[in-house]
């Protein structure tokens, strides 16, 4: 009799413990799809493009990844307001840092075409403009040295996280072959601290780098074709780049802590 009752307990147990489970997997995956649907009734999410001109609309291009992503969003049913502040020529520095083109750098711009809009998410797309090197010589100089790149995205970082703010960087795409060796091995390294910026702060992180050496890996042609003129992506590249980016919000909705202002 004391076997037998062990073994109705054994099997009532395991059977429980296999129903608490499903239910707690049921739980979660409710309360996930809760926070996708608060976001979907609540208010836009905000969300800002901050780079240079790969992040710029441009009359060449159909539509760039921030106009991607807004119909993305949208055919999820997610109201959201992109705001595009990319700026042409744009590095992440002050002007007196580096002023090849006279305009308002990232820092010079960082609180009146980001932090004021209050956003939710913010994509940081710099690079290009940082690693070129003017005299194309390999010793030659950068725009902004790699320490002060990383050492303005960092800053950057640090305010939005402080002000729980979501963040994605977007690092550099290679450039064409026109370009030449010189100038990529240079950008490459600029890649590896978004890389490591990410890591580190843990933020979403698409890696236009690699995704264009992967298009070209399984394409079996040169990640090229994604570009215009051998630096800035055309539609099939931000088309490509968009689906990256808005994976990475997907994962920012899911999270816990996300809740839209």
């Amino acid at each position: 009799m004391r076997f037998f009752l062990i073994i109705v307990f054994f099997v009532f147990g395991v059977s429980f413990s296999v129903f608490l489970k499903s239910e707690i997997k049921s739980y979660f995956d409710s309360q996930q799809r809760n926070k996708i649907t608060r976001a979907q009734e609540q208010d836009s999410i905000v969300i800002v493009a901050f780079g240079n001109s790969i992040t710029a609309t441009r009359e060449t291009i159909n539509k760039v990844f921030t106009q991607r992503i807004d119909d993305l969003l949208a055919e999820k049913g997610i109201k959201a307001k992109i705001i595009n502040s990319g700026v042409p020529g744009s590095h992440t520095g002050h002007q007196e840092d580096n002023d090849v083109f006279k305009i308002r750098h990232a820092l010079d711009r960082f609180k009146t075409d980001v932090l004021d809009y209050n956003p939710d998410i913010v994509i940081i797309g710099f690079g290009t403009n940082d690693a070129y090197i003017d005299n194309n010589y390999s010793y030659g100089p950068s725009r902004i040295p790699l320490t002060r790149y990383r050492d303005n995205l960092e800053f950057m970082i640090r305010e939005l996280l402080a002000k729980n703010i979501n963040v994605i960087l977007m690092a550099p795409n290679i450039l064409g072959n026109h370009y030449g060796d010189i100038q990529n091995k240079r950008l490459i390294q600029y890649v590896d601290v978004v890389c490591g910026l990410a890591r580190e702060y843990k933020t979403g992180l698409v890696n236009n780098c690699q995704l264009f050496n992967q298009y070209q890996l399984e394409a079996g042609i040169s990640y090229e074709a994604l570009m215009l003129d051998g630096m800035h992506p055309n539609d099939e590249g931000h088309k490509l780049i968009a689906k990256h980016i808005m994976n990475e919000i997907m994962n920012i909705l899911k999270r816990d802590r996300y809740f839209p202002r």
